[in-house]
């Protein structure tokens, strides 16, 4: 009588579960290994092969769900957001505002401020290099940017 108990309670238990488990909505976001949290570490200038190291400097991409968040923590005078998208081997870059929600989170307007950021106007385009692990490599014909994952 009581193995049949225990045997009807973990049944129940387990549906449960199941159930709950079911119906959750749990959404995610499809950017695979892209999402996180990327620390610029070095940029090549294509043209002359020089590199400019970066690793001491506190560059960030912050990558989730449909927005990258571009930020210079040694300079705190701004955060941007960009919307993107992502293929195999592109990533496209656009819409830049501010991240500054006291004034509606305003555009930006002066591709200037997305330069540390290895942009070269409001809207860029990336050939992906590399995305595996901790390692992240993009380029334009112009610079190649190294980026490792926190």
């Amino acid at each position: 009588m009581k193995r049949s108990n225990i045997y009807l309670t973990l049944a129940a238990l387990l549906m449960c579960l199941t159930g709950v488990l079911t119906s959750c909505d749990i959404e995610t976001s499809g950017n695979g290994k892209l999402d996180g949290y990327w620390h610029m570490t070095a940029v090549d200038t294509i043209a002359t092969g020089g590199t400019a190291d970066l690793s001491q400097k506190r560059l960030f991409w912050g990558v989730q769900h449909k927005l990258i968040n571009l930020s210079d923590r040694d300079n705190l005078a701004y955060n941007i957001w960009m919307r993107f998208e992502h293929s195999a081997s592109i990533l496209r870059l656009y819409e830049p505002y501010y991240n500054n929600r006291n004034e509606g989170d305003p555009v930006l307007e002066d591709a200037e401020k997305l330069e540390p950021f290895g942009l070269e106007g409001l809207e860029q385009s990336f050939k992906v290099e590399e995305l595996k692990g901790k390692k992240m490599t993009l380029s334009t014909d112009k610079l190649r940017i190294h980026f490792e994952k926190l």
